[in-house]
Order: C-alpha cells, then sequence, then structure tokens
C-alpha cells in the first residue's frame, strides 16, 4: 500500500508539474502574439508591377492574406467569395487587404487568371521567392497577418472551417473599435 501511496504521490506531483509548464509555454504563446517583433515590413509588387510598401501605410490597418491559387483550403474562400466581400468591406473603413502570393509554383499570368475566375478586387502582391513569407512566418494558406506599423496585431487562420467563425474579421473589427485583439493568435490550416 505504502508503495502504491508514493506512486501516486509522484505521478501527482509529476502531472502538476507537466501542466503547470504546458500552461506557461500557452502564457508565452499568447504574450508574443502580442509582442510580435515590432518593424515587420514589407515591399512588394502587384500583378501590373506596380510596388507596393507597408511604410506607405502608416497608421492604417493592413490585411496580408498569403494565398496559392491551386490551394485546396484556399479555393473554396475565393468560390464563396468570403475573402473578396471581407476585404471589399473594409475599403471605406481604411484598411488595406492584400493578398500574398510567396510560392514559386505561379506565375504572374497565372494570378491573374485566379483573379478574373474569383473576381478579385483587392491587390495580388508576388512574393515568388518567398523573401517576405519567410519574414513573417507565414507557412501555410490561407495564413493572415493584421498589422499596423510593423506591429502583428493578429495572425493565424481566416476562419475556422468548422464553426464559421472569421478571426480576420474578429480582429479587424475589435482594433477599428479601439479594442485589444481578444484572439490575438490561431493556427492556420492548409
Amino acid at each position: 500500500m505504502k508503495t502504491m501511496s508514493k506512486f501516486l504521490l509522484l505521478a501527482l506531483v509529476l502531472s502538476l508539474g507537466v501542466g503547470a509548464g504546458l500552461l506557461q509555454a500557452d502564457e508565452k504563446t499568447q504574450d508574443s502574439a502580442k509582442k510580435e517583433a515590432p518593424g515587420l515590413s514589407f515591399e512588394l509588387k502587384d500583378l501590373d508591377g506596380k510596388t507596393f510598401k507597408s511604410s506607405d501605410y502608416k497608421d492604417k490597418l493592413i490585411v496580408l492574406e498569403w494565398t496559392e491559387s491551386a490551394c485546396p483550403a484556399v479555393i473554396p474562400l475565393y468560390k464563396s467569395k468570403k475573402v473578396q466581400n471581407l476585404a471589399a468591406s473594409y475599403k471605406d473603413k481604411g484598411v488595406q487587404w492584400f493578398s500574398v502570393c510567396s510560392t514559386k509554383n505561379n506565375t504572374i499570368a497565372g494570378l491573374k487568371k485566379f483573379s478574373k475566375q474569383y473576381g478579385v478586387e483587392h491587390k495580388i502582391l508576388t512574393d515568388f521567392n518567398g523573401t517576405v513569407g519567410k519574414k513573417f512566418g507565414a507557412k501555410r494558406t490561407p495564413h493572415c497577418f493584421v498589422i499596423k506599423n510593423g506591429k502583428v496585431l493578429y495572425q493565424g487562420a481566416f476562419d475556422n472551417r468548422r464553426s464559421g467563425e472569421n478571426y480576420v474579421k474578429k480582429a479587424v473589427d475589435e482594433i477599428l473599435a479601439d479594442k485589444e485583439v481578444s484572439t490575438p493568435r490561431t493556427k492556420p490550416y492548409g
């Protein structure tokens, strides 16, 4: 009986230690999402060769939505016009929306076809060598970032595919209402 009690006590202590470590790691993840490295910037060209720089949008919200024209997670969002409608809804509110393509498998001609096929009116920026994508840590499509003056205020998935909750909309709406982003980071899928 004493051996079993010692074993249970040891298991309890180990469980508490692991649980505390996981809780602390989760808090660090949340904190790092709030304190992203200031100074994240970009300078990319659109499909017509015009250069866009984040420094041109001082004190403005920018949504960067990493996309891939053949990605099975991206296509449904564009077919349903979720991305296009959300981008358009913020146009008059001073929010600049850019889709960014960081894959070498795409071409300007292919992205123009994608843009026309799905009625994309916001700018698609090219990062075919992936330099800006790596700088931001974009690893999947769609992977979205809401930034202001180089500070990442939200990063992660466009939405929750199961519940339909739109994380980008929630974050942008909170920022426009002068509130702190309640969910600064989610896990991107795709």
